[in-house]
Formats: C-alpha cells, structure tokens, sequence
C-alpha cells in the first residue's frame, strides 16, 4: 500500500467522522429543542381588564425599618399585590430588608453563567 492509498483511507476516516459527530450534535440539538418544547407550560390567555383596580393597602401596619419611607412601602406591597394578582386586602407585608449586592451578583452568576 502506497503512500497516498494511505493518505486517502486515513481521509476518508477522519471525513465519515466528522459527518458522523455533526449528525449526532444536530440530532441533539432536534432533541432538546422538542424537548424544550413539550416541557413548556401553557401560558392562560391574559383577561382583559378594563381598569387596573387599585392595589389594596395592607391591613396590619408592616414593620418598616429606619431609612425605607412609607411610601415606599406602599410601593412594595403594590407591586406585590399586582405580581400576585390579589384583589383583596389579605395582603400583609411584616418586613422589607435590603438585600446585599453580593447576594444579586452570585445569584445572576449562578443562573446566567453564559
């Protein structure tokens, strides 16, 4: 076997190999992308409203540490209110703390890695 012979099998083989781990990458990536499609819940249709209603005032006075104003307070119980969706007023906020700068930043390193 000459030198060449030699040269195209080793070709061929290195070709049929790449072909073969693009395959299975691209048949991979299918996957997880049916995969991600099927896992996906099911959003309901948003009602439509025809005012937002006023968010609730809390009903017991909430705990409000030095430096947060009660307007502020409000703020938070309100948007609260709105995430949550409540309309009524069992919406009782106890007490507001500021989280450290580090606690975001590790929390965004740990679920936005990439």
């Amino acid at each position: 076997m000459s030198f060449i012979e030699k040269l195209s099998i080793s070709g061929q083989t290195m070709l049929i190999g790449l072909a073969v781990v693009f395959i299975a990458l691209i048949l991979l990536i299918a996957c997880i992308k049916v995969m991600s499609l099927v896992m996906q819940e099911k959003k309901p249709a948003p009602k439509k409203a025809e005012a937002p209603a006023a968010a609730p005032a809390p009903v017991a006075a909430p705990v409000i540490e030095e430096g947060i104003s009660p307007e502020i307070v409000a703020i938070i119980s309100a948007a609260i209110a709105a995430y949550d969706g409540r309309s009524d007023k069992s919406l009782v906020v106890r007490s507001i703390r500021r989280k450290s700068g580090w606690n975001r930043a590790a929390r965004e390193d740990s679920i936005c890695r990439f």
